[in-house]
């Protein structure tokens, strides 16, 4: 672990669902040098989705990851791949997926699902599987787009899935060619993913050494919370003395996590919290010191979390043999 700290930051689309409030706040986030930014959708559906906000933002933005938090037992599987393979090519390369999963009965009715306990962990490891295995289902090179030749596609580096879950089965391939990133990374709990990880473990809010923080070299992150009030009816801002509580509370917390964590997430709180994050925290903690250099354009969202970019897992049904695709390669 470095000496600093990425810093995400999360937004809720159903606090305000107009476009340019969305533009806005992601926009600044990317100015104030935040590194990624996280979608939730509007409880109850309001507001765009989750990913429909992180494809919104790609077009506003060229340095900032975009992470929609979406849960996988209430996505069709086939589509949210498709979904996130998108929104990787419209960012050039800066998408993520943030798996979210509520272990409830209420919750589980409440939707129209039945896993929960054992069956929902067995359920969300196939379904981030098969996502994988979709985006893997191009190989690298499937797209000839050769005129001369009247060739488009090689049939030959393009592959069925033939997968069967516990509950639903996917034949493929995708709709889309694999994503710039080869996969789009995946941030997960420790404990939902234990054969197939997350590229990012999320921890608890107080990680401790027998959290997994520390166990292997994949990056991690924390949230942090950031309870700023103010006056929801007429926008006006936290008093000093409260403002200066808020902000040094977040730098002692995020100082104290310095080398243990890859990356926090700053969750607004409050009515003043998402502003109080861009105008106050994050130029708080960079003049601390404790984040590191903002992202530059042109870098993928692996390139930042130093992931190396992964061989298609069905190159080799072509070949008969182990891939030997180069990981740094670009589709």
């Amino acid at each position: 672990m470095s000496g600093t700290v990425l810093v995400a930051a999360h937004v809720d689309t159903g606090e305000d669902g107009t476009a340019e409030s969305l533009r806005a706040r992601v926009v600044a986030l990317e100015g104030a040098g935040a590194h990624l930014v996280t979608f939730a959708g509007g409880r109850g559906g309001a507001g765009l989705t989750a990913v429909e906000a992180a494809s919104f933002a790609a077009a506003w933005t060229d340095r900032i990851g975009l992470v929609p938090v979406v849960n996988p037992v209430h996505t069709e599987p086939f589509h949210l791949s498709n979904q996130l393979s998108s929104l990787d090519r419209v960012s050039r390369g800066r998408a993520a997926w943030w798996v979210e999963v509520v272990d409830d009965e209420a919750h589980a009715r409440a939707r129209s699902t039945s896993p929960v306990g054992d069956a929902l962990r067995q359920e969300v490891r196939e379904v981030v599987q098969v996502v994988r295995l979709l985006w893997d289902s191009w190989e690298d090179g499937a797209v000839v787009a050769d005129q001369a030749s009247g060739r488009f596609l090689d049939a030959d580096r393009i592959h069925y899935v033939d997968f069967v879950g516990q509950r639903f089965s996917i034949k493929g391939p995708a709709l889309l060619p694999r994503p710039p990133q080869g996969r789009v990374p995946v941030l997960a709990s420790a404990g939902w993913l234990d054969e197939d990880p997350a590229e990012v473990t999320v921890l608890p809010a107080a990680p401790t050494a027998s959290s997994g923080a520390e166990v292997d070299d994949r990056p991690t992150v924390v949230d942090v919370v950031v309870r700023a009030g103010g006056d929801e009816g007429t926008g006006r801002a936290p008093d000093t003395a409260d403002l200066a509580r808020v902000v040094g509370s977040v730098v002692d917390r995020v100082r104290g996590l310095v080398g243990r964590v890859t990356a926090v997430r700053l969750v607004p709180a409050g009515p003043q919290g998402a502003r109080v994050v861009v105008d106050d925290v994050l130029p708080a903690l960079r003049a601390a010191g404790l984040v590191a250099r903002a992202p530059e354009p042109g870098r993928t969202l692996r390139d930042l979390l130093d992931l190396p970019r992964p061989a298609g897992a069905l190159t080799a049904v072509r070949s008969g043999a182990p891939s030997t695709e180069d990981e740094d390669g670009t589709p």
